[in-house]
């Protein structure tokens, strides 16, 4: 047993996120190591290799400026409070979106088959989990 799986940890997602656009569960080392800074992965249990979680405040009008390439993960983004349009085309360039506008409100997909977009109206909260295919 590592010492971070000893650990209890509390905090605020939007705090633990600031350093990494949100994502405060994942693979912390590589991202800090992408930034050429160090992480102790051993500090927190929020390091991880299997599941990334984001918490992410949108201001009103904020949107995504280009497609997110099709990645390796599957996803689930889901709405907290607010508006989210989130915007999908499939390798064969045929598109979907879809309106969030209920605290609860999801959408999951498989990342390889999909490019994403989004665009929140009236700004919102909004939590994002992908773990690998």
């Amino acid at each position: 047993m590592t010492d971070r799986t000893r650990r209890l940890e509390t905090g605020n997602a939007a705090d633990a996120g600031a350093a990494t656009r949100g994502w405060f569960v994942g693979d912390l080392t590589e991202w800090a190591a992408s930034r050429g800074e160090q992480f102790d992965p051993s500090s927190t249990p929020r390091q991880s290799g299997h599941l990334q979680i984001k918490w992410f405040v949108h201001p009103p009008g904020h949107e995504r400026a280009t497609w997110a390439d099709p990645d390796t993960s599957y996803s689930l983004g889901m709405l907290i409070e607010g508006d989210m349009r989130c915007a999908f085309r499939d390798r064969d360039g045929a598109e979907q979106t879809f309106d969030l506008t209920e605290r609860g409100d999801y959408v999951i997909w498989h990342g390889p088959s999909f490019a994403h977009s989004w665009r929140s109206e009236s700004g919102c909260t909004f939590l994002t989990v992908r773990w690998p295919v």
